[in-house]
């Protein structure tokens, strides 16, 4: 990467001082890069996870037409998705933002013109002014208050990115986006959620969730994402333990065989313990961005005071990189045996064509959207 000098103009300007020794510009730099980087692919890493999880239920709705095909019986064949079209858009304003927000940063400490970057993230932040809590599954670990406080809290983004047109300099954004970013980091923790039932850790009156509390000690209930992809990933595994029976049960030669059906229920199973780990990941992602965020944050205040010579080691913005990448490869793991799973049981369904008369038990979790 190329040393860009500009930024050492604004830290100049911004803490007015004769002689600009003070921040190392080019690691300064490449800090806020890295973290812009990290935090882009964070987002778009996040919206992959919940296409994925439409398809898993896809996959589910799938299997459980045919079965219950194969067994002889009439099932509804309208498909409900997981999340309403409303509910995903908040969701992908919100990333857009956040992605906007990171964007906004790296251009400010290039030196460039913000037009372009405020043009293309504007809509997302102003969508935000209007955003319900109601579109996020955050309800089983935050009271309405909190709730609708999180959300109301980030139509502070449109602020954060028009503030680069009155004041190129990096630590007045920096400052002001601290808290939004953290804000939004926390709902989509929230949204994320957690796979099992955690209410006894929980609590709306004392001790209840502290929106200001470091991020990785909040507490979550149950609900959210991980919960949804939990439910999905059971009811498709209950779809291939009954075809399981079923085969035990009948000729061998009309159905797929034991070993195929026992590798399904496997391979199902395992990508439930990979995609929940995905979303954990991304969590713990979520924790690193935030730090990330503050150590820069943090140089920039203590460069005005005059109290630095160099970057501190505790940047964090390589390790949140290092966090991001791994998110990456698993996600791209976790599709990969999606999409392999998607294949074989379409083929698998076309090769076993001799239906029975047995009722179909594959039922849909209740827990399931």
């Amino acid at each position: 990467m190329q040393p860009r000098p500009q930024i050492f103009l604004i830290v100049c300007i911004m803490l007015g001082l004769a002689s600009c020794s003070i921040v190392d510009d080019t690691l300064l730099t490449e800090e806020i890069d890295e973290f812009s980087r990290g935090a882009v692919v964070l987002t778009a890493i996040i919206e992959s996870e919940f296409e994925l999880a439409e398809d898993l239920n896809t996959l589910g709705f799938m299997d459980n037409l045919e079965f219950q095909l194969e067994l002889g019986g009439h099932p509804e064949p309208n498909f409900k998705p997981l999340f309403k079209a409303m509910d995903i858009a908040a969701r992908k304003n919100l990333l857009t933002a956040l992605e906007g927000y990171a964007e906004t940063l790296a251009v400010v400490a290039s030196g460039q013109s913000i037009s372009s970057v405020y043009r293309a993230f504007s809509g997302a932040a102003e969508n935000l002014k209007s955003l319900s809590s109601d579109n996020f599954s955050i309800g089983h670990s935050l009271s309405l208050m909190d709730s609708g406080q999180l959300v109301s809290d980030l139509s502070l983004f449109d602020e954060l990115l028009i503030l680069p047109a009155r004041d190129r300099r990096l630590l007045p954004i920096v400052q002001k986006g601290n808290t939004t970013l953290k804000k939004a980091a926390t709902l989509l923790y929230f949204d994320i959620g957690a796979p099992e039932d955690q209410s006894s850790k929980c609590s709306y009156t004392f001790p209840k969730n502290d929106l200001d509390a470091t991020l990785s000690s909040i507490r979550l209930c149950k609900g959210g994402l991980r919960a949804i992809v939990k439910s999905a990933v059971k009811f498709d595994a209950n779809i291939w333990t009954d075809k399981l029976a079923q085969s035990s049960q009948s000729d061998t030669s009309n159905t797929l065989p034991l070993r195929d059906v026992i590798r399904k229920i496997v391979s199902i199973q395992k990508l439930g313990l990979s995609f929940d780990k995905l979303l954990s990941d991304t969590q713990a992602a979520l924790v690193a961005m935030v730090a990330a965020h503050k150590a820069i944050s943090d140089t920039l205040k203590a460069a005005q005071k005059s109290r630095l010579s160099s970057l501190p080691a505790a940047l964090k913005s390589s390790s949140f990189q290092r966090e991001v990448q791994g998110l990456l490869k698993a996600a791209a793991e976790t599709k990969s045996v999606l999409l392999e799973l998607t294949d074989n049981s379409v083929t698998a369904q076309n090769d076993q064509t001799t239906p029975t008369t047995l009722q179909p038990s594959g039922k849909k979790d209740d827990n399931q959207q």
